[in-house]
Protein backbone atom coordinates (compact mmCIF):
# COMPACT_ATOMS: atom_id res chain seq x y z
CA UNK A 1 0.00 0.00 0.00
CA UNK A 2 0.87 3.44 -0.87
CA UNK A 3 1.86 6.03 1.61
CA UNK A 4 -0.74 8.13 1.01
CA UNK A 5 -3.62 5.18 1.22
CA UNK A 6 -2.22 4.71 4.84
CA UNK A 7 -1.90 8.51 5.61
CA UNK A 8 -5.83 8.65 4.72
CA UNK A 9 -6.69 5.31 6.26
CA UNK A 10 -5.03 7.71 9.70
CA UNK A 11 -6.49 11.27 9.23
CA UNK A 12 -9.77 10.18 8.20
CA UNK A 13 -11.05 8.54 11.46
CA UNK A 14 -9.26 11.43 13.28
CA UNK A 15 -11.11 14.25 11.60
CA UNK A 16 -14.53 12.41 12.11
CA UNK A 17 -13.62 11.91 15.42
CA UNK A 18 -12.82 15.63 15.99
CA UNK A 19 -16.00 16.69 14.26
CA UNK A 20 -18.20 14.18 15.99
CA UNK A 21 -17.12 15.67 19.56
CA UNK A 22 -17.39 19.27 18.83
CA UNK A 23 -20.78 18.49 17.39
CA UNK A 24 -21.24 16.84 20.55
CA UNK A 25 -20.13 19.67 22.65
CA UNK A 26 -21.71 22.50 21.29
CA UNK A 27 -25.20 20.72 21.20
CA UNK A 28 -27.24 21.86 24.31
CA UNK A 29 -29.19 19.81 26.50
CA UNK A 30 -32.60 20.32 27.74
CA UNK A 31 -32.01 21.65 31.03
CA UNK A 32 -29.54 24.24 29.53
CA UNK A 33 -32.21 25.50 26.67
CA UNK A 34 -34.20 25.79 29.86
CA UNK A 35 -32.20 27.83 31.96
CA UNK A 36 -31.41 29.95 29.17
CA UNK A 37 -35.00 30.41 28.48
CA UNK A 38 -35.69 31.32 32.27
CA UNK A 39 -33.25 33.94 31.95
CA UNK A 40 -34.27 35.60 29.41
CA UNK A 41 -37.96 35.52 30.15
CA UNK A 42 -36.41 37.87 33.44
CA UNK A 43 -34.83 39.78 31.20
CA UNK A 44 -37.81 40.56 29.41
CA UNK A 45 -36.84 38.89 26.11
CA UNK A 46 -39.80 36.94 25.99
CA UNK A 47 -39.94 35.75 22.21
CA UNK A 48 -36.15 34.58 22.68
CA UNK A 49 -37.56 33.03 25.76
CA UNK A 50 -40.57 31.18 24.41
CA UNK A 51 -37.69 29.66 21.41
CA UNK A 52 -35.96 28.45 24.29
CA UNK A 53 -38.76 26.69 26.11
CA UNK A 54 -40.26 25.76 22.89
CA UNK A 55 -36.47 24.00 21.86
CA UNK A 56 -36.21 21.92 25.24
CA UNK A 57 -39.67 20.66 24.96
CA UNK A 58 -38.64 19.00 21.71
CA UNK A 59 -35.42 18.02 23.21
CA UNK A 60 -37.61 16.11 25.89
CA UNK A 61 -39.89 14.96 23.81
CA UNK A 62 -37.35 13.46 21.33
CA UNK A 63 -35.33 11.75 24.24
CA UNK A 64 -38.74 10.66 25.63
CA UNK A 65 -37.66 11.35 28.93
CA UNK A 66 -38.47 13.27 32.29
CA UNK A 67 -42.63 13.87 31.78
CA UNK A 68 -43.15 15.82 34.78
CA UNK A 69 -40.57 18.41 33.86
CA UNK A 70 -41.44 18.29 29.85
CA UNK A 71 -45.33 19.76 31.26
CA UNK A 72 -43.95 22.17 33.89
CA UNK A 73 -42.26 23.52 30.66
CA UNK A 74 -45.28 23.18 28.31
CA UNK A 75 -47.59 25.76 31.08
CA UNK A 76 -44.63 28.06 30.62
CA UNK A 77 -44.77 28.41 27.30
CA UNK A 78 -48.84 28.58 27.48
CA UNK A 79 -48.25 31.33 30.36
CA UNK A 80 -45.42 33.17 27.61
CA UNK A 81 -47.86 32.90 24.89
CA UNK A 82 -50.97 34.54 26.50
CA UNK A 83 -48.26 37.03 27.86
CA UNK A 84 -46.63 38.21 24.87
CA UNK A 85 -50.26 38.53 23.03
Amino acid sequence: MSSFLYLLLIVFPVILGVLLVLFLLNKKSHTELYSEGVRNENDGRYNLALHNYEDALSEIRKHNINNKFGEKIAQRIKILRTTID
